[in-house]
């Protein structure tokens, strides 16, 4: 038993030390699974859809992005198609493997409960562009394919 007043507030300092660095790191992992946990709340809905002419011609799909998580979220498109109608073989109208987000960005970072907006650009064949650019001006496309999500360095892939 220690008996001495000195050596017990500094065993006394020490601990309380050693609680206050442990409480901290606990807050930090915790914060991170939780943000990890919540990864399926991110939400990436296409909203408009533009031809653009050009060698080769594109199309231009605006991406709303929502992220209610409490860590902030690395989005990138992975496997994006657009399609006619439904998202088969036959409808669709961009090449694969194309998709890129606009301005030779790699990533968007959406910050912690915050919302983004993305600009992912396709090419389209040009024997698919007549009808590409029929489909967007009736309001017949649709989205399919997947964005790599990364949250505190772990990744995951979000459907669209």
């Amino acid at each position: 038993m220690v008996r001495s007043p000195r050596t017990q507030r500094v065993l006394l300092a020490a601990f309380a030390a050693m609680l206050a660095v442990g409480g901290a790191a606990f807050a930090s992992t915790a914060g991170a699974q939780l943000a990890w946990q919540e990864r399926d709340a991110v939400d990436v809905d296409p909203a408009d859809y533009e031809v653009v002419d050009g060698e080769p011609p594109t199309i231009r799909v605006t991406v709303a992005v929502s992220n209610p998580t409490g860590a902030a979220v690395t989005v990138e498109p992975s496997a994006f198609v657009v399609f006619e109608g439904n998202a088969t073989e036959a409808d669709r109208l961009s090449a694969p493997r194309t998709a890129r987000l606009a301005g030779d960005r790699a990533a968007v970072t959406v910050p912690a409960g915050g919302t983004a907006t993305v600009t992912v650009v396709a090419d389209v064949p040009p024997e698919r562009l007549d009808r590409t650019r029929a489909a967007v001006a009736e309001g017949r496309v649709v989205s399919s394919g997947s964005f790599r999500l990364t949250i505190r360095g772990r990744s995951d892939f979000i459907d669209v």
